[in-house]
């Protein structure tokens, strides 16, 4: 039985220069690889699943304003509670940085079976 409970793929696929694997994210950096997939997912990109969309991505290109961080808070929060089964207690605190044009996210969240709090930090940024 492994010692770790959670246990996903590293998805930038750079291969262990020794055993030429894919390496492993385990417990909180596996949860946290999982949630900014989840944020970056749009719809239909998922074999399956193509339901999953938060839509922030289309949010990038509209005017900055107070109604678009509620926005984007409100659809990770929802995204996170559909989708991530593994993290309970979310609470998503949304900035915008007008000098790059982009949306600085903070995602606190607790593990389920682990107490400590933990802290994702995204900052989501147009590119043209």
């Amino acid at each position: 039985m492994s010692e770790y409970r959670y246990v996903d793929l590293d998805l930038d696929f750079n291969p262990n220069p020794l055993t030429k694997d894919v390496p492993l994210k385990y417990e909180t950096e596996a949860i946290k690889r999982s949630l900014k997939n989840l944020i970056f997912t749009n719809k239909y990109e998922r074999p399956f699943q193509p339901e999953i969309d938060a839509g922030i991505k289309n949010l990038l290109f509209e005017n900055f304003n107070t109604i678009k961080l509620v926005t984007i808070r409100n659809r990770i929060e929802l995204l996170i509670k559909n989708y991530e089964p593994r993290v309970t207690e979310v609470n998503v605190v949304t900035k915008q940085n007008e000098q790059n044009h982009a949306f600085e996210i903070e995602i606190y969240f607790r593990i389920r079976n682990i107490s400590q709090m933990e802290t994702l930090r995204i900052e989501l940024q147009r590119i043209r």
